[in-house]
């Protein structure tokens, strides 16, 4: 048996490279940026553009800096630049559609730069990372500006569908505010630009399976973690299947589940720690979307669990196979869940 010694990311095709694999993910961008241009016209340019070249700006004169500390001599085209396999780029586009429209080009930026040197470069670079750089950017400027925003983590100022989710997690009024298919479509819907739309969501990850270019089974067990778990809550509390959909299709839970979870070098490499690194996440976000003060859990879930990714790989109990005692584990552990939610919904409702 062959042992690879290289480091992350690992890709399924043989003859797969990370250039490839970002290359396509720029692709399957497409749509969803396609879509936040139509909607939001230059205020959608602004953020992509300042995004990208916040965050290559930061990249480049960080391994400047770096070369001329270690005695380099100055090279225009720097060796460590990863423009050239566009995973600058793809972290950049990802970073803006997480945004809303109406943010500041400045936040933008100080988002990218520290999305870019907290999220990537203080780790090493690509392949080292623990943490998404578009997650740590996005939840940076939550931080450092969230009393000088109108916007809180994954939703802005007004009647977004999770905003009024949060306000009343289990009323049947949820519809009379938000259609399922204006949420399918992402017409006539507030939010973050690239996260509106499911059905522009879902191309880019009908491209991106296709191409073999993500971990599928990462957001497959991450929606229907978060749809079966709402599922749970609607026949407890008599709401009707539009409770679930209306859980998956609301916020950013189809963009991070595609786009941000799906990240190869922060996300498990065996088969199994997959699903369960899906169900975590979708664990995460269902119980702070519901239980929590937050209107939206994605962008946490997402950077909690990236800590605990060397958890999942760990030799000792890592196996690349599900055997007869991790599907009983895992079994007990979805039925606790179950209880717990449960428990949760009689003292909140």
């Amino acid at each position: 048996m062959k042992i690879i010694r290289k480091t992350s990311p690992y890709l399924r095709r043989p003859n797969a490279n990370a250039t490839r694999m970002m290359r396509d993910v720029t692709v399957a961008l497409l749509p969803v940026i396609g879509l936040a241009i139509y909607k939001y016209q230059m205020a959608a340019v602004m953020i992509i553009g300042v995004s990208i070249l916040g965050m290559m700006a930061t990249e480049y004169i960080f391994y400047q800096v770096q070369d001329m500390l270690n005695g380099d001599k100055f090279k225009l085209k720097n060796k460590n630049y990863s423009l050239y396999n566009f995973s600058t780029i793809t972290s950049a586009l990802i970073y803006s559609l997480t945004l809303p429209d109406g943010t500041p080009w400045f936040v933008v930026l100080v988002g990218a730069i520290a999305g870019m040197f907290f999220g990537k470069l203080i780790f090493g670079g690509l392949g080292q990372n623990i943490f998404n750089p578009a997650a740590v950017g996005r939840a940076f400027i939550v931080v450092a500006y969230g009393t000088f925003m109108t916007f809180s983590v994954d939703t802005v100022a007004g009647s977004t569908a999770l905003g009024v989710l949060n306000d009343n997690p289990f009323s049947a009024d949820l519809l009379s505010n938000f259609a399922l298919i204006d949420l399918f479509t992402g017409i006539g819907i507030p939010g973050s630009i690239g996260e509106i739309s499911a059905i522009a969501i879902l191309i880019g990850g009908l491209y991106l399976t296709f191409r073999t270019s993500f971990e599928v089974r990462i957001p497959l067990t991450y929606i229907l973690t978060v749809f079966g778990l709402a599922t749970v809550v609607a026949i407890y509390k008599d709401l009707g299947i539009w409770y679930p959909v209306f859980h998956v299709l609301s916020g950013g839970l189809l963009f991070g589940a595609v786009f941000m979870a799906t990240d190869p070098v922060t996300s498990p490499i065996t088969k199994p720690s997959r699903i369960y690194f899906g169900f975590a996440l979708g664990v995460l976000t269902f119980f702070i979307r519901v239980f929590g003060g937050l209107p939206e859990g994605v962008l946490f879930s997402i950077l909690i669990m990236n800590m605990f990714v060397p958890t999942f790989d760990y030799f000792k109990w890592s196996n690349s196979r599900f055997t007869k005692k991790s599907m009983f584990i895992f079994t007990i552990i979805i039925l606790l869940t179950i209880l717990l939610t449960l428990v949760g919904v009689y003292y909140v409702g």
